[in-house]
Order: C-alpha cells, then sequence, then structure tokens
C-alpha cells in the first residue's frame, strides 16, 4: 500500500511533458536514420529510454539525502572513468570521449556533469564564506576534470560544467555584481584565450558563425545544411521520411546533435515550435519545483538540473539554426545518446523523491534550510 501511495505521490504532469519531448525524439530518429527499414539506432534509442524510466522510478524510491551523502564517491567514481577515457577511451572523428564496456560505450562526462550538480549541491550549504577551505576544495572539484574534458578534446562539455555552478551560486546568494564581474574578466581575457588557448578548429567553428561561406566545405558546412534544413522546412514541414537534407545525406550527425534540424525540415516551425513550447513547460515545471522546495541543498539540486537542461536545449538550437558555434551538445531527451539519457533520468528520478515529500502536508513543516 506503501508503494502504490508513494507511485501516486509522482509528478506524472512532469513526467508526461518528459513522454511527449522523446516521442518527438523517437519520430525524428526513425526518420534520420531510415534506409528502407527501421535502423538500429531507433531500437537503442527506445531502449535507452526505457532504461532511463526504469531509473526515473528507482531513484525516485531512494532517499534523496542518502545519494547527496555519497556524493564525493560518485564524482571520485566518475573521475575515474574520465581518466579512463584518457587511456583507453574509443576515439571518434579525433575526440577521445567514450569509454567501450564490450557491447555499449558510456561518455563519462555525461554522468560528470550530475555528480558536479550533486556534490555542489552538498557543498555550498556547508560553505559559509570566501575564506573557507571548502572554496578552494570546490574550485579543484571542478577543476580536475575540466582539464581532463578538455584534453579529449571537448570545450562544450567543458563549459557545460560550470553553467550549473553559476546558477547554484546565484540560487546560494553570491550578489550579482560578482557575476558582472567575473564576465568583465572573462571578456578582458578574449585576446589572450583566443590567442593561446583554442585550437584551429575551434577557431574556424567560431569564425563559421559569421561567415560560413569562408570555408563551406570545412568549418561552415554543417551549419549551413542545418540552416537550409530548418529554413526548407517553412511553416508545416516536408513531411516524414521526405526531408531532402535529411535523406540525401547532406545534413551531418543527423540522429544526435543536428537532430533538431531533422524536426525543423520534416514538420516546420510548427513542429519545431511543439517541441519548444514543450520544453518550455518543463523548465517552468522545474522553477515550480525551485519554489516548493525548502530545505537549501534540494533548491540547489533543482537550480543545477534546470540549468544544465536549459544550457543544452539553448545551445543545441542556437547551433543548428547557425547562431552559435557547432560543439558536441546533445539536444536532452531526443539525440541518440544514452550516456545523456541515463545521466539526466537520473536527476528527474531524485528530483521525483524530493518532490513526493512535499507532496505531504506535513512535510511543509519542515523548513530546515540547511542540510547537515
Amino acid at each position: 500500500m506503501r508503494f502504490l501511495e508513494e507511485l501516486k505521490n509522482l509528478d506524472y504532469l512532469l513526467f508526461l511533458l518528459i513522454l511527449l519531448i522523446q516521442a518527438f525524439g523517437v519520430v525524428a530518429v526513425y526518420s534520420a536514420t531510415y534506409s528502407g527499414g527501421v535502423s538500429l539506432f531507433v531500437y537503442k534509442h527506445l531502449v535507452y529510454i526505457g532504461i532511463g524510466w526504469l531509473l526515473i522510478f528507482l531513484f525516485s524510491f531512494e532517499k534523496f539525502e542518502n545519494v547527496l551523502d555519497l556524493s564525493l564517491y560518485i564524482y571520485l567514481l566518475n573521475l575515474f572513468l574520465l581518466i579512463l577515457v584518457l587511456v583507453g577511451g574509443k576515439e571518434v572523428y579525433g575526440s577521445k570521449r567514450w569509454l567501450g564496456l564490450g557491447f555499449i560505450n558510456i561518455q563519462p562526462s555525461e554522468f560528470m556533469k550530475i555528480s558536479l550538480i550533486l556534490i555542489t549541491a552538498y557543498l555550498l550549504p556547508l560553505i559559509k564564506g570566501v575564506k573557507d577551505r571548502r572554496v578552494i576544495l570546490l574550485l579543484l572539484i571542478y577543476a580536475i576534470p575540466s582539464v581532463i574534458t578538455l584534453k579529449q578534446p571537448d570545450l562544450g562539455t567543458t563549459v557545460a560544467y560550470f553553467i550549473p555552478l553559476f546558477f547554484m551560486l546565484l540560487v546560494r546568494g553570491v550578489p550579482l555584481r560578482y557575476f558582472l564581474l567575473f564576465g568583465i574578466f572573462l571578456l578582458s581575457l578574449t585576446p589572450f584565450l583566443w590567442k593561446y588557448f583554442l585550437k584551429p578548429y575551434q577557431k574556424k567553428r567560431i569564425l563559421a558563425v559569421i561567415d560560413p561561406m569562408s570555408d563551406y566545405y570545412g568549418s561552415g558546412y554543417q551549419l549551413i545544411q542545418s540552416k537550409i534544413a530548418i529554413g526548407s522546412g517553412m511553416l508545416t514541414g516536408k513531411g516524414l521520411l521526405k526531408g531532402t537534407q535529411t535523406h540525401l545525406m547532406f545534413l551531418p550527425e543527423k540522429h544526435t546533435d543536428f537532430i533538431f534540424a531533422v524536426i525543423g525540415e520534416e514538420f516546420g516551425f510548427l513542429g519545431a515550435f511543439t517541441l519548444s513550447t514543450l520544453f518550455f513547460l518543463f523548465f517552468l515545471r522545474l522553477i515550480y519545483y525551485h519554489e516548493l522546495f525548502q530545505r537549501s541543498y534540494e533548491k540547489l539540486f533543482v537550480a543545477g538540473v534546470f540549468s544544465l537542461i536549459l544550457f543544452q536545449f539553448t545551445v543545441n538550437t542556437l547551433m543548428t539554426m547557425g547562431l552559435f558555434p557547432v560543439v558536441g551538445i546533445p539536444l536532452p531527451f531526443v539525440s541518440v545518446g544514452g550516456s545523456s539519457m541515463i545521466s539526466l533520468s537520473i536527476a528527474i528520478g531524485l528530483l521525483q523523491n524530493i518532490y513526493k515529500k512535499y507532496r505531504n502536508p506535513y512535510m511543509r513543516l519542515d523548513k530546515e534550510p540547511v542540510y547537515e
């Protein structure tokens, strides 16, 4: 009976939004990989979706505080996996980001995103000021995986590590002026970073946003083909399996990073708008969670998950429209990618465990602000 009661307290509105978003993904993957029949990618994608939902329900029954207590060990495990990638990872298109486990490949950097959010939610409420020694610990926790991920190389994922940190610091109460000062500091470093930090291909990708035709068959090719695909979809799209850019092999990485372009070409503005609206409602639901949750570490965790998914959605869609440099950022719950699907599903499951508590009106009396 208790099991059924807890099932009743899950957030089925959020579940419906995720299912609808995933349905877009399944249809888009089916079309993007179609070659006379259903491809293996579709079956793999469905399997990962199934595993994801299993993890959502499993973690919704695992007490969030228990997972938070283990956040350092989870982080260290993911750090070990990142190091293994450098040592013996699988190289694809010049990047070594995947770890082969026989029948599957995992991308540890996707799991590192969630583990960083977890350990930050644990540490931030304990930090009393800038001079607290745990500030140095937090900086090291972010610096080490960032250096390793940059070695893969994967600049997009490295940036994705820090976006939740900024949001979580803002939620923690760090004044906005510090973020503005940090932004000015980064801008002042732009010439140095451009000359000594960015690799040649990364510079070309940034310049391709300004003028993709300057390197049509190189760094500008993906952006040009993606923009053609989305623009040709017009209002209602060309129809399922009728996208010329998609099926005449002009659009690269169409089932992963550029899947939004497939949706734009075959379902038009209406399809892309509908998917974006579903994400908007999803983000509104997470904002509601932030207002509902009462403890500091709970608010921090939902802020981290919210900002990570928002960042990935924004970067991926802007990239496919030619408004952002090409980076390896998947569209959450839509792109093919088991590691991304599983890691985000774990995060949603943990949020459900917190949400269930506040479905009980007596839990609202417990306003412990700091987890100890």
